[in-house]
């Protein structure tokens, strides 16, 4: 068989990596209007929004209320008129209003305790060509489980608040790590692409680094399962009432919670050793 002429190869490469990145643009503007979706949703970004137009809103008002207060100043050291000063002062005593007002909403809002953050909200997915995009997929629907396990948890009472603090803590901070490991598996790839011949060399570490990830996504389901497990105990009625002591199912999510946080000491050591 005839092999097709070079330079009718070298279009088609092209117009496979023009197919390749209109592709990935796509895909990073979806999972871009995902992203925002999530925030708007967010109970915490909510407050953080309130928060800051409070803050901004007040800082303009009273700008503008010093602004009036100067001019004021200005035209009654003049020697204006007592009735020129009238209109300045109204404008100053009515942008006083709104400021203090927005001063008092924001202090308050400072002090409402934020919600504590939805897992994923700040985190994208890879794309969809990367090999590491299936475990992060399953990671944020495994991370949405477990926030709203814990949430019916601590609502339920069932283990210690320290406990669940430490649960929680133990699960952001294996995501965090696998999110930096699925970046790393993302650059690598994106090299691979750029410079064909480092693939070679560069395609064991992607399918370790992949390997990783798929680990880590069973230790973090079986974290979410422990969970559940122990609420569905609670609903039958078989978790003690008192929320200190001990049982089967409680051991089974610390000891869970213990497995992920090993794994993912394990695989942030590996990543500082290798970076």
């Amino acid at each position: 068989m005839t092999p097709p002429p070079p330079r009718r190869s070298a279009v088609q490469g092209g117009w496979d990596q023009l197919l390749r990145r209109v592709l990935t643009n796509v895909n990073d503007l979806g999972e871009e209007l995902a992203h925002r979706m999530r925030a708007m949703s967010d109970k915490r970004e909510k407050l953080l929004r309130k928060r800051l137009r409070a803050k901004r809103w007040s800082i303009r008002w009273s700008l503008a209320c010093v602004a009036g207060l100067l001019v004021t100043t200005v035209l009654a050291t003049t020697g204006a008129p007592p009735w020129l000063l009238i209109i300045p002062a109204l404008l100053t005593a009515g942008c006083a209003i709104p400021a203090t007002y927005l001063f008092v909403r924001y202090r308050f809002l400072k002090a409402e305790p934020l919600p504590p953050p939805r897992p994923g909200v700040e985190r994208r997915l890879p794309p969809l060509s990367s090999a590491s995009r299936p475990p992060m997929a399953a990671l944020d629907a495994a991370e949405r489980g477990l926030f709203s396990l814990l949430g019916v948890v601590e609502r339920g009472n069932m283990i210690p608040d320290s406990e669940g603090r430490q649960i929680l803590a133990a699960a952001n901070q294996a995501a965090y790590v696998m999110a930096a490991t699925a970046k790393e598996v993302v650059s690598m790839e994106r090299a691979a692409l750029e410079a064909p011949h480092t693939r070679e060399y560069l395609q064991p570490t992607i399918k370790a680094f992949t390997a990783q990830l798929d680990t880590g996504v069973r230790q973090y389901n079986e974290l979410v399962t422990a969970a559940a497990q122990l609420v569905s105990a609670a609903n039958g009625g078989a978790v003690l009432a008192s929320p200190m002591s001990r049982g089967p199912l409680f051991d089974d999510l610390v000891s869970a919670t213990d497995r992920l946080t090993g794994w993912a000491g394990a695989l942030d050591e590996l990543g500082q050793l290798s970076g």
